[in-house]
């Protein structure tokens, strides 16, 4: 009760603040005295509803969620699908891409689709996760647990559900997460862990396991193309790829494993004397890939790939994917960035 009365004194600040915005220069000038003498008071459900709307766009998730239990209309007015988006575009928006709406999307169908409490209730206490492929190529694409409290939310507001299922740690939703030393990224689901303001993250591909725990903010990504780290990225920048451009290229160590993403540039023929003005490697069939992170003389320095084969490829004891031509600036900034604190 004593926080529901804090969360209306900040709404009555919020709603005095919009009143004075309102009110002619000469009514500003009466004096306090007379203001309050005049001043009625009013229950706050009286007011219009876009006043009150405008007010509680401007509270903070946790008043929200408190005033969200004073009374049954505030409830349903609080809970507002847009106010929580809002909220999730503010804190979550840079993390949270279509993958992980996705995912979310198709925990909130399982859980509406499944008619009685107790059929959930026998699902590990309200856990279920998404996965594809079989054993022991399982991927996992996202995970919600200890969810049974909050059902109702699922079913009738959605994007609450999910700010609180973020907050808590509670939803395992995917994204890639860089790795300084040898810079490439790779796909995991993580979880948040807001005592400490990390995540805390599994591999998809590594059976379950813990990978990594106190994760920064600035060593995780929204997935930027859709492609399953088992399947070779389709890519569309191949014909125009030329010495100097940035890229980011599927990659691993072995066959059975799945594909990271790792940071490279585009280089010269060996034939080629690397003039600007006679250079012709962009038109050549041969694509050469260099890798900033390795020293020169290194075999795994240079790989040469044929730029017109759009599946799984082989060389320097190395498999290679598809590749993205970097184009944004923050990504690029980025990755040079990761080199340099190395």
């Amino acid at each position: 009760m004593v926080e529901a009365v804090k969360s209306f004194q900040t709404i009555s600040g919020y709603f005095l603040s919009f009143q004075q915005t309102k009110m002619s220069p000469e009514k500003k000038c009466v004096s306090k005295l007379e203001k309050q003498k005049d001043c009625k008071v009013y229950s706050l459900l009286d007011l219009p509803e876009w006043t009150l709307l405008c007010i509680l766009e401007c509270l903070s998730a946790q008043d929200l969620f408190i005033v969200s239990q004073v009374c049954t209309s505030l409830r349903d007015k609080t809970r507002s699908d847009a106010l929580w988006e809002k909220l999730i575009k503010q804190k979550w928006g840079r993390l949270l891409g279509e993958a992980a709406y996705q995912e979310w999307q198709w925990h909130t169908t399982k859980i509406a689709n499944t008619h009685s409490i107790f059929s959930l209730q026998q699902n590990q206490s309200g856990s279920c996760g998404s996965f594809s492929g079989v054993w022991p190529f399982l991927s996992f694409h996202s995970y919600l647990e200890n969810f049974i409290d909050f059902i109702t939310l699922f079913k009738h507001c959605s994007n609450m559900a999910l700010y609180i299922c973020l907050e808590t740690g509670r939803f395992w939703f995917p994204v890639q997460m860089y790795k300084t030393s040898k810079l490439f990224c790779y796909d995991v689901i993580v979880s948040y862990d807001s005592k400490r303001d990390t995540f805390k993250a599994r591999s998809q591909t590594g059976g379950w396991r813990m990978s990594e725990q106190n994760i920064e903010w600035d060593r995780l990504r929204s997935p930027p193309v859709d492609t399953s780290p088992r399947e070779v990225h389709m890519s569309n920048c191949m014909n125009d790829l030329k010495p100097g451009d940035q890229i980011e290229i599927q990659m691993k160590k072995r066959k059975e494993s799945p594909f990271y993403w790792c940071y490279a540039v585009i280089g010269h023929l060996e034939t080629c004397n690397q003039n600007v003005n006679h250079c012709r490697c962009q038109y050549s069939d041969n694509l050469v890939v260099e890798f900033k992170q390795y020293l020169a003389g290194s075999i795994n320095k240079r790989s040469v790939l044929n730029r017109n084969r759009y599946e799984e490829q082989v060389s320097m004891l190395s498999w290679f994917g598809g590749i993205r031509k970097l184009d944004k600036e923050e990504e690029i900034e980025k990755w040079n960035n990761l080199f340099a604190s190395r």
